[in-house]
């Protein structure tokens, strides 16, 4: 878990920091000493991920809520939901009249300066739970694999997907109204779709939801396909259905 604390006042980082560490949790806090700085490293490509903020209302030059629009500006840009979702932001204020605005960037929280410890450690186990039920459902989406062809891009669910077979430079997803064709190595899908998927053969990438039943040289599919299994993946296929089918169990 990453924590990020964004107040232009030292003490109060230190402070805030403090207060999360006495609460015995695993994560990863990060400081940011202005809005500018916070969202300069948000804005990043490869930025890690930010999953609780503490963010100062009232910072000089660019004041919190300020910060908090142009962060959900560009998480909508990026199609990304708002409502439900990572970071959770957390008001750290010193003028609560203010806070009826926090609805419009979808705060999560707020505390009022000075912080009492009570107030915060009542706060930061709710953003805790809310943490753990969202990234829990993060999980239990869709996977969904990005199909480019042209200047086309589409988003494909790895559940509709019966089976990938490669060929030349291309491979072909076999869906059960349609076969798509595109570049792609298969290689690289194998290790995207893991561990629902396995490479049964060099050529063949099989979604397990959809295996039938097979035998040392068959894979037999529910599409009505049956594919080649190679005598060196055989072993470690069946230990992969059957991990397969006993987490579906479940």
């Amino acid at each position: 878990m990453n924590i990020a604390i964004c107040d232009d006042e030292e003490n109060i980082r230190i402070y805030i920091r403090k207060l999360i560490e006495r609460q015995e949790m695993l994560c990863e806090i990060t400081e940011f000493s202005s809005g500018e700085e916070l969202l300069q490293f948000h804005n990043q490509e490869n930025a890690k991920p930010i999953d609780i903020l503490f963010l100062d209302i009232s910072m000089e030059k660019m004041d919190g809520m300020t910060v908090a629009k142009q962060m959900r500006s560009q998480m909508e840009k990026r199609q990304e939901g708002v409502w439900g979702s990572l970071p959770l932001l957390i008001f750290v204020t010193g003028h609560p009249e203010y806070m009826p605005e926090a609805f419009s960037v979808n705060a999560f929280q707020y505390i009022v300066k000075p912080i009492k410890t009570s107030e915060f450690k009542k706060v930061f186990a709710q953003a805790i739970r809310e943490y753990q039920y969202l990234t829990e459902k993060r999980q239990e989406k869709t996977k969904e694999i990005l199909v480019r062809s042209g200047n086309t891009t589409r988003r494909v669910p790895a559940n509709d997907i019966y089976y990938i077979e490669s060929s030349n430079r291309k491979v072909i997803l076999y869906l059960q109204q349609e076969k798509i064709e595109y570049y792609e190595k298969i290689s690289e899908l194998e290790s995207e779709l893991k561990p629902d998927f396995f490479r049964i053969h060099k050529g063949y990438l099989v979604n397990m939801k959809y295996v039938e039943r097979y035998d040392r040289t068959t894979v037999w599919m529910k599409s009505g396909d049956n594919l080649l299994i190679s005598k060196y993946k055989y072993q470690d296929f069946v230990k992969s259905y059957l991990e397969y089918i006993s987490e579906e169990d479940k």
